[in-house]
């Protein structure tokens, strides 16, 4: 195989090594484990949490992998396949699923140069081959569903090297957190819940792979149309000048983001590390997307850290899995068989778009510079960029999504809603579904929007009323007795009239 500048960006993140003008595992020991993991439990002794830990362990030290799996990480593999699952579950996990991963793993280097081969004809003219995809440059990677597998079977036997990642502001891609987060958190049914859809995930896996693709893009906000067919990056004076119409909004007291029917870029609410606490501890909204749309995770391997200016976009990810319950009370609930069409390009219509909103940011969300850093934020993700081509058609294609930002990042649910629904109507996304997940701060939406829609405004008169609004919170955050208004009532109260 010839040296590639892609290959050349993801090879020291891989446990592969070119030998011979071929990628191949670098060590013929590891092949060896994993040749009679194939042939069966009778074959390998690896029946147990116990001897599979202790397996990984070895494969590990065949790779010369230098950093350690802690001690909760082993226990956790131990704990979870000798105590979580039921004989029936374990017995079918060792007799089947195992070795169909590991066989997935031996013919790894062999999908991995399949993928290269193929990946300059996907899109005439557009990179898609596997590459670090890095900040401040845009671009595509297409990977095949069975390629993903076998990537998420390196995470699950921790093979991975992880040495630079940290440095490359790369996420975690190896699942010994996961795992460890059993040992190491008091109430832990929802980790082991998380680890429940990702087993499943492998199940599934096992009888059948399926034979789309994934794409992961890299969106930057670099310039757009300004009122005057000018060019320009999005400041003050683009939004304030903006004469778009205001596109209109679907209010959803309840359901879920992923569950809605029809075409929309369904949004997670990010970190700016793709995947957040995914393979960690976390388990909100972005956390709980990647648990039942495993496929997802495999963008972590190539995604370094969101500058503000950016987003991420996945098409096709597939969803494997029903759920119940949010944070501490999430449960893995049954099998899910995802009936999305597929593109031209083997992908489900299934768009995910990662943007991470401030984290924490108080008073300071009311200034300036952090309603425009949010603005841009949610255009970039919203925008259809045709950069590649124009490969996917988006018309009629609009957005849902809830309350990004808020929560645990503690954003002001008013502000962001109408900040997003200026993005989305900007970004000329024919609707906005927004799901409010029984936000009371929220309940009058639905009044807002109407009101809005009614007096004409466009994007820039809102983005006028937005200002004014945050600059009175900003004053009356110095006057502390000064009752806090919220931007609806507000908006209500002044335009009644």
């Amino acid at each position: 195989m010839e040296r590639r500048g892609d290959l050349e960006t993801i090879l020291a993140y891989l446990p592969l090594g070119i030998q011979d003008s071929s990628l191949s595992w670098p060590s013929s020991h590891l092949v060896e484990v994993l040749e009679a993991i194939t042939k069966g439990p009778s074959h390998s002794r690896v029946d147990s949490g116990q001897t599979l830990s202790d397996s990984i362990s070895d494969m590990r030290q065949s790779l010369s992998l230098t950093s350690h799996l802690s001690y909760s990480a082993l226990q956790g593999y131990a704990l979870y396949f000798d105590e979580k699952m039921t004989k029936e579950e374990s017995s079918r996990w060792f007799d089947e699923v195992l070795p169909a991963m590991a066989c997935l793993l031996l013919r790894f280097p062999s999908l991995l140069e399949l993928h290269y081969l193929n990946s300059d004809s996907i899109i005439n003219g557009v990179e898609t081959g596997l590459r670090v995809l890095g900040s401040n440059k845009a671009g595509i990677v297409f990977l095949s569903q069975e390629l993903i597998g076998a990537l998420l079977s390196c995470s699950f036997f921790c093979l991975f090297p992880v040495d630079d990642r940290g440095s490359n502001r790369l996420p975690n891609i190896n699942f010994d957190k996961l795992f460890g987060n059993l040992i190491s958190t008091g109430r832990n049914e929802h980790q082991e819940n998380k680890i429940r859809c990702i087993t499943h995930y492998f199940q599934r896996l096992s009888s059948c792979i399926p034979p789309g693709f994934v794409s992961f893009e890299r969106k930057i906000l670099s310039s757009v149309q300004d009122p005057s067919g000018l060019e320009a990056f999005p400041d003050e004076v683009f939004w304030s000048t903006s004469t778009v119409n205001l596109c209109p909004v679907e209010v959803h007291t309840c359901g879920l983001i992923e569950d809605q029917s029809v075409e929309a870029l369904e949004v997670d609410f990010a970190n700016k590390y793709l995947g957040g606490g995914a393979l960690r501890k976390g388990c909100v909204q972005e956390e709980i997307r990647f648990m039942i749309n495993p496929e997802l995770i495999a963008g972590m391997l190539f995604l370094p850290a969101m500058e503000a200016s950016e987003a991420i976009e996945v098409v096709g990810a597939e969803r494997f899995s029903h759920y119940t319950g949010y944070s501490s009370s999430f449960r893995f609930s049954g099998d899910c068989i995802d009936t999305k069409e597929r593109d031209i390009y083997g992908r489900r219509k299934t768009r995910i778009i990662a943007i991470d909103a401030l984290r924490h940011p108080g008073i300071s969300q009311y200034k300036p510079e952090c309603l425009l850093r949010e603005a841009n934020k949610a255009l970039c993700g919203f925008l259809h960029v045709c950069k590649n081509q124009c490969i996917d058609h988006e018309d009629g294609v609009g957005v849902a999504t809830g309350n990004w930002g808020c929560g645990a990042y503690g954003g002001d649910p008013e502000v962001k809603s109408v900040l997003q629904w200026i993005a989305v109507s900007q970004a000329r996304r024919p609707f906005m579904s927004y799901y409010t997940f029984g936000f009371e701060a929220l309940h009058n939406l639905n009044q807002v929007t109407e009101l809005v829609i009614s007096k004409g405004w466009t994007v820039g008169e809102v983005w006028m009323k937005l200002v004014e609004y945050s600059n009175q919170r900003l004053r009356s955050s110095k006057k502390r007795r000064e009752p806090k208004v919220g931007l609806f009532d507000w908006l209500i109260s002044s335009n009644s009239a």
